[in-house]
């Protein structure tokens, strides 16, 4: 199954404190061969996946992460359970130390049972770490998060940030999908799902066609990577990945942003408001509101109101923060009535 998918673009010869704009602004997804080698942690790792995981030590200072404990039986992905009435895994707040022990006797036990520690904030848990182990992104300011377990799957999911994985102790597998893809990766339940963001019902390494027929499309058009130490991803916004630890114990950290300023919000909440009021109205009046959604926002130019004058475009023309704050206004004052 993945011996057929394209192979993800690599770049090598990237620093991690010159990272180029057309990197960052990339359209499609990149492997960036070694881009955090000389990092610390990672020559730490060189010697041992332990010695890594001390290094990180150093500089954790005992604040509780976020983990998801799987099943006996669930192989290690963090997934539905066999009825779909719950998750395949326990939540539970925990130390890395604790998380780190549990790994390793999981892993002398012979368990494949998923033990995952997802999206822990560097600098509130690993304060100083970011001095010596760090990427320099531009204009941008990022999101830091160390993503730590064992050989975990996560069935894949889109984020709405850019990111920029990197690998510093074990290895990864990176398998992706362009936005494009939607329809034929079966995506779950939008508001009941194990990963936060929905994700794709369908087991990549065992696809029930007949259930999933469209999947064959959407493996036609799969991107694979596989991440040592050192290595790492760049993944646009909105492409689906299907992530999974490939060692007894991995750890990655990776970096969120957004290109659009934060003070407009996320495009996440212009969805969400049109699930519950667009969504459920007739048929003609959707298509009213798409041909308005095409005019205004996805075909918008310049050329389709040079008939207004300049002075006059308020909302039509640039967004700037003070705008942005008096649109907000107005959408809370609606959504409070």
């Amino acid at each position: 199954m993945l011996d057929n998918m394209q192979p993800i673009k690599t770049f090598n010869g990237i620093a991690p404190d010159a990272i180029p704009q057309a990197v960052l602004e990339s359209p499609v997804p990149l492997v960036l061969k070694g881009l955090v080698k000389d990092w610390p942690i990672v020559k730490a790792a060189g010697q041992s996946a332990e010695a890594g995981y001390n290094y990180l030590c150093q500089f954790y200072n005992g604040e509780l992460v976020n983990t998801a404990i799987g099943d006996s039986d669930n192989k290690g992905a963090i997934f539905y359970n066999q009825d779909f009435s719950g998750f395949a895994y326990e939540r539970a707040r925990s130390s890395l130390t604790n998380a780190y022990n549990n790994i390793k006797n999981l892993h002398a036990s012979g368990s494949e049972r998923a033990y995952y520690v997802d999206s822990a904030p560097v600098d509130m848990c690993a304060p100083g770490f970011r001095a010596h182990n760090d990427l320099q992104l531009g204009q941008f300011i990022p999101r830091v998060s160390l993503w730590m377990g064992n050989k975990t799957i996560v069935s894949a999911h889109h984020d709405i940030p850019d990111n920029i994985a990197c690998v510093v102790i074990g290895k990864r597998r990176f398998v992706l999908f362009p936005p494009n893809q939607l329809n034929n990766l079966y995506i779950g339940p939008l508001d009941f799902n194990p990963a936060g963001p929905a994700i794709s019902m369908v087991d990549l390494h065992n696809p029930d066609f007949e259930k999933y027929p469209r999947y064959r499309e959407a493996l036609a058009h799969a991107q694979i990577a596989e991440l040592d130490a050192g290595d790492a991803i760049y993944i646009p916004s909105m492409w689906w990945h299907h992530v999974e630890g490939l060692m007894p114990f991995n750890l990655m950290v990776n970096y969120w942003w957004t290109a659009f300023p934060s003070y407009v919000g996320s495009p996440q909440d212009a969805f969400t408001h049109a699930l519950m009021n667009i969504r459920t109205l007739p048929e003609d009046e959707r298509q009213h509101w798409k041909n308005m959604f095409d005019h205004y926002i996805f075909n918008s130019s310049p050329e389709k109101f040079e008939h207004i004058p300049q002075e006059k475009l308020g909302i039509l023309g640039d967004m700037d923060e003070m705008a942005a704050r008096r649109l907000r206004s107005q959408l809370l004052n609606r959504l409070n009535r």
